[in-house]
């Protein structure tokens, strides 16, 4: 199979574009970035789980996924797998902020797993595909002044995509049946990630039995119960640590009472410790 890769990573490590074709990867992990997302489905057979929601994807849909989102693909053949990718930091386009209008609004007021797609129709309506085109042409072009036409399109990029998911039907785009006993399970689990979280005690809050819990849980999120919760720890940590509250406090304040473990989870999903974390 043909392979392509177009990359383009901004002098501040603040804008990362990614445009590649390529074999679906095997076993895609949970994974969640320390920026947003913006995702453009290409071609290929995919299914995305976001934060309990399942979108299945077709050509010129678009995800918008923020940096407290949960997210995996699923490949369901494999057939060529072709999108393109941009993660950024807020940073990268605070300069076009103002008090009137915030360009990043809706990816950060959005209930997590909610108003994360834009339906093929309505990229194309926006011309959406256009903003991707140019700013691909000048990734390409490596010319003096793309640094400047990139990050200036990616504005505009912006405007255009809050008008859809700000200023149209603003509906919650459902990809398949989303168990509502899910919802409320992962609102719980988030609101007590400082508490110990079991099957057990899941089952008796929300009176379901514990076996057929976790497979309405995986079934609509992707995930295991523990394996989001796990996750979801380690994000809040991050939170913690870039706001410089002492390693041993994080490790209880998130959920574990065992700072051995606590270190092995974090270093397995982050990379690097958590003191080293908090000193970068």
């Amino acid at each position: 199979m043909k392979k392509y890769s177009c990359v383009y990573n901004s002098s501040e490590n603040e804008f990362n574009f990614h445009h590649s074709i390529t074999a679906p990867p095997p076993n895609p992990a949970i994974h969640i970035h320390d920026c947003y997302e913006i995702y453009y489905f290409l071609s290929g057979d995919v299914t995305y789980y976001i934060e309990g929601q399942t979108y299945q994807l077709k050509p010129n849909d678009l995800l918008i996924i923020n940096n407290r989102e949960l997210h995996r693909p699923l490949f369901n053949s494999d057939q060529p797998y072709e999108r393109i990718t941009i993660h950024f930091r807020p940073e990268y386009v605070s300069f076009f902020q103002t008090s009137e209008y915030s360009l990043l609004s809706y990816f950060e007021k959005r209930k997590l797993g909610h108003y994360n797609k834009g339906a093929a129709e309505e990229v194309l309506e926006y011309g959406i595909d256009r903003y991707f085109d140019q700013i691909e042409h000048y990734v390409k072009e490596d010319a003096a002044e793309s640094p400047i036409m990139i990050r200036t399109l990616f504005v505009q990029m912006l405007i255009r995509l809050s008008k859809i998911f700000t200023y149209t039907k603003n509906i919650v785009f459902k990809a398949s049946e989303y168990d509502k006993k899910i919802a409320a399970i992962l609102d719980y689990i988030n609101t007590h990630l400082h508490e110990k979280i079991t099957l057990n005690m899941l089952e008796q809050i929300f009176f379901v039995n514990k076996y057929y819990l976790c497979h309405i849980f995986k079934k609509n999120t992707g995930f295991t119960v523990m394996e989001y919760v796990t996750y979801k720890r380690i994000m809040k940590a991050k939170e913690l640590l870039a706001l410089k509250t002492p390693v041993i406090e994080t490790c209880h304040t998130v959920g574990f009472n065992d700072y051995s473990n606590f270190y092995k989870v974090f270093k397995k999903i982050v990379g690097t410790s958590p003191r080293n974390f908090m000193q970068k």
